[in-house]
């Protein structure tokens, strides 16, 4: 009896799971193009007052892009073997995620002090909008990296394969977030 060989089917160039997030990231992507083009829609109107931005947001830019310099020492470490390395930058990025947070919510803070609410007016609404989704959103990645960072670190040696799918998932979330971020406050206060 003769053994016919089955053709195996090719791997793909990119994992269905990075797939999947470049999907999720062209989701988000749209969700806040829909919300830059209604916040450049509408500031044209008669009722736009600008809102003086919180100086802690800048300082809050820094912090963010800060902790993407720690998740890349992450991918570096585990490019190196150096698993327990990983495990201290992912922690160290996800502490200065916190913070990130944290300054977000300072910001919101300073506002309402100055008696900048949600209703205050439209560009005061979409300040909102814009941080608070995007918070969101982050907190979804500081999740993503306490994962991860189990992943790396848990009570057996990791899967190495499935580690750095793991981090590299993770790393593109987390970049991605801060290049959103970048963008947000731009056209916060540039427009």
């Amino acid at each position: 009896m003769t053994t016919v060989a089955r053709p195996v089917p090719p791997r793909p160039a990119i994992h269905p799971s990075q797939m999947g997030m470049w999907v999720f990231l062209a989701t988000i992507s749209m969700l806040f193009a829909a919300f830059t083009s209604a916040y450049i829609i509408r500031r044209v109107a008669a009722d736009w007052v600008p809102i003086a931005l919180p100086r802690i947001l800048w300082l809050n830019t820094a912090i963010l892009l800060g902790s993407s310099i720690f998740v890349e020492l992450a991918r570096k470490a585990v490019g190196g073997d150096e698993w327990s390395s990983a495990k201290r930058w992912l922690r160290t990025a996800t502490l200065i995620g916190l913070a990130f947070l944290g300054g977000q919510m300072m910001a919101w803070r300073i506002l309402v002090a100055a008696g900048v609410f949600v209703p205050t007016s439209p560009h005061s609404s979409f300040f909102y909008i814009f941080t608070g989704v995007h918070g969101l959103h982050l907190l979804g990645g500081l999740l993503l990296l306490l994962w991860t960072t189990r992943r790396i670190g848990g009570p057996r040696p990791p899967v190495k394969v499935d580690a750095r799918r793991w981090l590299d998932l993770a790393a593109t979330y987390w970049h991605f977030l801060g290049g959103l971020w970048v963008f947000l406050l731009l056209v916060l206060w540039a427009l």
